[in-house]
């Protein structure tokens, strides 16, 4: 850190930027009885220094399934709330069927062409698990960044997110379904021990889909849990721009703050599984990347943060926050519900446009969206109570 900005100048710095938070979507409730914990919440704090910014462009997001969706709202923050703020703490019921869509409904509220900084996401930007490759990387410019967790709790979570098993054909899945779901063992340990499913980072960082399907095996191989990648999955994990921890969530957002400066603005979702669940089941080669992962997120720590107190003082003053009641001065300052808009921009926070997606909920088809001047969504000019609010 720079000596001029010590850990108490830039506590007292980060005590006097504190803008606002909004917290609660309602999984901090009773615990689930395969959860040790689940909290969630969403901070917001003001422009945070960089130790050494450098330039971030061409971000392209590595998005390991289970491991952190609502990291898009750092990305987001990044990318394109820089000009005026976005409150990031949108509802994830995007559509019907897709109600815990997070990516989804965040890019209804703000979509990339209208709110985006030219330059700042790739040209191939996806919220989706798509893979990556270091070809792609040199050749594309891309700036890769993503969040790796700990592979039995993304292996749990992926069980009880409906067996989730991106890059199996529709049969495969039927089978792992009949096999592990409800109607078979119905059990983690089934699913994790399933052909397809362990090794899922060592694919998406060499450009395989996180689930393998027999089709890409030949007919005299087996399948080997990844592996065969591994030696190049490692490769990747160097050549990340940046690289967080699931497990290490607010320490992983004051790095990338402190690595390329901006504003903070992050949903977090913690989600502590009971391993047992597992029955001894390791995924050797995803546990063997997640290693290499930390070790490398800490070296980042090290070289970008140095004294920890100061991501330690950011989280306080958010937690802090968090506790203001809400419609207070301070909440209302930048929560879109708080101040009773949809959409459009108001006392220097924007609240997007009218998410078009919600006219599924109540059957109505293409129409014409507009904000009203007080902020409300209208369809074909008419109010739709309800329907666009911001904690729908």
């Amino acid at each position: 850190m720079p000596a001029a900005l010590n850990a108490a100048a830039y506590a007292a710095a980060i005590a006097s930027m504190v803008l606002c938070s909004a917290i609660d979507d309602g999984c901090s409730a009773a615990t689930a009885s395969h959860l040790l914990q689940r909290q969630s919440r969403m901070l917001r704090i003001a422009q945070v220094p960089a130790l050494a910014a450098q330039p971030l462009r061409h971000i392209h997001w590595l998005h390991f399934p289970k491991a952190g969706t609502s990291f898009l709202a750092t990305i987001w923050n990044f990318a394109c709330g820089q000009r005026i703020p976005l409150d990031l703490a949108v509802s994830p019921r995007a559509v019907p069927g897709c109600e815990q869509c997070y990516d989804v409904a965040l890019l209804d509220r703000y979509p990339a062409e209208t709110y985006c900084e030219d330059g700042y996401l790739s040209e191939d930007f996806s919220t989706q698990h798509k893979p990556v490759t270091a070809l792609d990387m040199r050749q594309k410019d891309w700036s890769v960044v993503g969040l790796f967790r700990r592979p039995s709790q993304r292996l749990i979570s992926a069980f009880y997110d409906n067996l989730h098993a991106s890059g199996m054909s529709g049969d495969e899945f039927s089978d792992l379904w009949q096999a592990c779901g409800a109607k078979g063992e119905n059990s983690a340990a089934c699913y994790a021990r399933y052909p397809g499913i362990a090794g899922c980072t060592a694919r998406m960082l060499t450009g395989g889909s996180c689930a393998e399907s027999a089709a890409d095996r030949s007919l005299l191989s087996s399948f080997d849990g990844g592996k065969a990648r591994l030696e190049e999955a490692l490769k990747m994990v160097k050549e990340m721009t940046f690289l967080g921890l699931t497990e290490e969530w607010d320490l992983s957002v004051c790095l990338f703050h402190r690595m390329f400066g901006g504003s903070v603005s992050a949903a977090q979702l913690d989600e502590l599984y009971d391993e047992a669940q597992l029955a001894g089941f390791i995924d050797e080669v995803d546990e063997e990347i997640y290693e290499a992962a930390s070790k490398r997120f800490h070296e980042l720590l090290r070289l970008h943060v140095g004294d920890l107190n100061i991501c330690d003082t950011l989280v306080q003053q958010a937690t802090r926050m968090t506790e203001e009641p809400a419609g207070t001065a301070v909440q209302s300052a930048c929560d879109c519900a708080s101040i009773g808009r949809q959409c459009g921009v108001s006392q220097g926070l924007s609240c997007g446009q009218c998410p078009g997606k919600r006219l599924d909920f109540d059957g109505l088809g293409p129409a014409n969206l507009t904000c009203d001047v007080s902020g409300q969504c209208l369809v074909d000019g008419q109010p739709r109570p309800k329907l666009f609010d911001w904690k729908f």
